[in-house]
């Protein structure tokens, strides 16, 4: 019982989505006594539904912890389970053990799948005690969404861009000894967006309809960047995101093709509407709030050269220096 109370307040101690999977199937793990476990975590894309391996015990060293796989090409009770909502349990040749997989549910279905290997059959009161733990999980998840989750757009809010940005920074610069040209080559990106003229928005359309905007900037945003890039809401107009593990060519076409598909949107009543982006790569030794500067630098060259483009910082020519630039988010409306 003791075991199980600790389980529980470890899980619920945990604030970090990434590290709170991590514990959720090290939990799961010890109460199910599983040979092996993974954790899916599940996500759509144009083309489907698709899985990403977010932990894995014991690790894995065939470098699949963070491949994708489309779910319709994965084993059959991965796809059972998701299509039914329940626990998917087969038996895995003649070793006889069983593959048991069990939906990890939220208010709009399944957030990923735990994936158990086992030489046992899980009994009533094993499977009850995952089940325990997988509604504590997504109860938890909820309330961190809750407060950490802007209200309008559903993306990260201004609470967790500073504990990210901190993060984000350490991960990319472990041991702190890098040299510049592998950090390019490793690929850590930040990039603030900011919608071209949206006071007029407001002014000329009303509020509800800028605020239809801003939600559909966000759709728009989850369909071009990936998964694992970190996608905030930064305040007003002003969002930002965080990419790692991705070349620096490969995050500029993202950025353009971000820029292109809100150009090409027809919004609700208000037409055309265009966004100016500033990008900057993590430096060695970079704090973070320092890459972010040079993004949000880059993003005031953009609004005064004309908006509606991408402006890398590193190709800045003559930074503006007859005037301190204008918070991003404050559409200063001179040009």
């Amino acid at each position: 019982m003791s075991h199980l109370v600790n389980s529980v307040a470890e899980l619920i101690d945990d604030r970090d989505r990434e590290s709170l999977e991590v514990t959720l199937a090290r939990v799961t793990f010890e109460i199910s006594g599983a040979r092996s476990l993974s954790f899916w975590r599940t996500f759509e894309r144009s083309d489907g539904v698709w899985l990403r391996r977010r932990a894995a015990i014991p690790v894995r060293v065939d470098g699949l912890a963070e491949a994708d796989v489309p779910l319709l090409a994965a084993a059959g009770p991965l796809r059972q389970a998701y299509a039914e909502r329940a626990v998917a349990l087969s038996h895995q040749g003649a070793a006889g053990r069983r593959l048991y997989v069990m939906p990890v549910l939220g208010n709009a279905g399944p957030l990923g799948l735990i994936e158990i290997e086992t030489d046992l059959d899980l009994d009533v009161e094993r499977l009850a005690g995952i089940s325990g733990m997988l509604r504590i999980y997504r109860s938890h998840l909820a309330a961190l969404d809750y407060a950490d989750t802007d209200e309008l757009t559903g993306l990260s809010n201004r609470r967790t861009f500073d504990e990210q940005l901190r993060r984000f920074a350490a991960s990319e610069m472990v041991g702190g000894a890098r040299r510049e040209a592998d950090v390019l080559r490793l690929g850590a990106h930040i990039g603030v967006a900011d919608i071209d003229f949206f006071k007029r928005i407001n002014d000329n359309f009303g509020h509800p309809y800028g605020d239809e905007v801003l939600v559909l900037f966000s759709s728009l945003m989850r369909k071009v960047f990936r998964e694992t890039d970190k996608l905030f809401r930064f305040g007003g107009e002003e969002f930002v995101v965080m990419m790692s593990n991705c070349p620096l060519d490969d995050a500029l076409l993202a950025f353009e093709r971000f820029r292109a598909a809100v150009e090409g949107y027809a919004f609700p009543q208000v037409g055309r509407v265009t966004v100016s982006i500033g990008v900057a790569s993590l430096r060695v030794h970079d704090t973070g709030s320092s890459a972010f500067g040079r993004a949000d630098q880059a993003l005031y060259v953009a609004k005064s050269e004309g908006r509606n483009r991408v402006q890398r910082h590193e190709t800045i020519r003559q930074p503006t220096t007859s005037a301190a630039p204008a918070p991003a988010g404050q559409d200063v409306e001179l040009f």
